[in-house]
């Protein structure tokens, strides 16, 4: 092999691996994914992928010579669109249906594709999210509503982050700060609003619940690096939110004065299912599912919910997760077989409805300031629990119907 090829097929891998990790893919899958690229090309390689470096190292057949290249890269956010696209050039070019130049001429193409759904949906799937998960937690009319608008704040704030570094790095504590001050403004003229839940349901989009998962899961995959760094950005994300609502919350008594914040939660049954079905509607557009794969990812998050319900008839509320997870994932990995596409596509959906990410800021909430948001306020122990019940169940539906591939 030519120096020359070498360097083609090198540039091709780095291109694909920082393609992959952009677009969410989790480090056990995303190594395996390489080694099997690299060695279906003629060459042999190492891969150390982490939220926030890729390291490869490269080598040829019975050679000593070695290359390596460390990439700093941001940690990724999900674009399902994209990852399905990138799934299938890579199993075009395990296949040896494409060529190389074929294959960065079509990443280059991926890299442009245009999001599924227009721009205004997405901003009234922020609202929606708030405003489904503020029903879902039993809040009265009035603070669901402003739970509506609470999101669509966040949405602008993330709008005006993509623009300026600086409102980037504070994106998570402003929203929250914003929020609660916003909220303590409004009780104070007269409005009657349970502003912890209103707080909590403007910023349940940036709750890293499915980061935590992640890296338990890759944890549990024996990914010591990735995983552990995801859970320690994932608990500083968290902590940030809530340092963002206390700070609020104080301004809010200093210029507003104190007032109740607190209102008793309802319990809508009749309510609940629509507010699942709302939330899993807009995990869709969020998670930019394609239009052909949207009512299957709907039905995901139906499956997760309706199987985690049965687990916690069964188990109780800390191992629920863990049918809800087993069930989804049987389905995901059966789809993708199917379909031959990513089992993610569909599973995600699914997964975020069982993630117990509000409960862990409920519970940090309860240690810190000895109140509780909720009616049922969680402990350490059972989120943990609940945590892991979830990736349990997602081991065992992958020892009942393997993924056949690789993402």
């Amino acid at each position: 092999m030519t120096k020359i090829e070498l360097n083609r097929i090198r540039r091709f891998v780095l291109r694909l691996g920082k393609t992959l990790h952009e677009y969410g893919t989790p480090a056990h899958r995303l190594e395996g994914i390489l080694n099997d690229t690299t060695r279906q090309l003629g060459l042999e390689g190492d891969f150390l992928v982490t939220p926030t470096s890729l390291t490869f190292v490269f080598w040829e057949q019975n050679s000593e010579d070695e290359f390596t290249h460390v990439m700093r890269v941001c940690p990724g956010g999900i674009d399902l669109n994209r990852l399905a696209a990138t799934h299938q050039l890579v199993e075009q070019v395990l296949a040896g249906q494409i060529t190389l130049d074929q294959g960065f001429e079509r990443l280059e193409q991926i890299s442009q594709l245009p999001s599924p759904y227009p721009d205004w949906l997405d901003f009234f799937t922020w609202g929606s999210t708030s405003l489904c998960f503020a029903a879902l937690c039993g809040a009265d009319a009035l603070t669901t509503m402003c739970a509506m608008f609470a999101g669509w704040l966040a949405y602008c704030l993330t709008l005006w982050a993509g623009r300026s570094k600086r409102v980037e790095e504070m994106l998570e504590p402003l929203s929250a700060l914003l929020i609660a001050l916003l909220g303590s403004g409004l009780t104070a003229l007269g409005m009657q609003l349970n502003v912890p839940i209103l707080v909590l349901s403007g910023i349940i989009i940036f709750i890293p619940g499915l980061s935590l998962t992640i890296g338990l899961r890759e944890l549990a995959a024996r990914h010591l690096m990735s995983g552990t760094a995801r859970i320690m950005d994932a608990s500083m994300t968290l902590f940030k939110l809530y340092f963002g609502t206390i700070l609020g919350l104080a301004l809010g008594g200093l210029w507003w004065g104190n007032t109740n914040l607190h209102m008793p939660l309802g319990n809508y049954n009749e309510l609940q299912y629509l507010a699942v079905l709302g939330l899993a509607s807009s995990l869709l557009v969020t998670f930019k599912i394609s239009q052909r794969d949207a009512i299957w990812g709907l039905l995901s998050g139906c499956i997760a919910y309706l199987g985690a319900m049965l687990g916690n008839y069964w188990f109780g509320a800390s191992l629920g997760g863990l049918v809800g997870a087993l069930v989804v994932g049987v389905y995901a990995n059966l789809y993708s077989s199917i379909r031959k596409v990513p089992s993610s596509l569909v599973l995600l959906p699914g997964l975020v409805l069982l993630v117990p990410g509000s409960k862990v800021y409920v519970g940090l909430n309860s240690l810190v300031s000895g109140e509780n948001i909720l009616i049922s306020t969680p402990t350490g122990v059972q989120v943990f629990l609940t945590f892991m019940s979830i990736v349990a169940g997602l081991m065992f539906a992958n020892a009942i119907v393997p993924p056949k591939q690789r993402l």
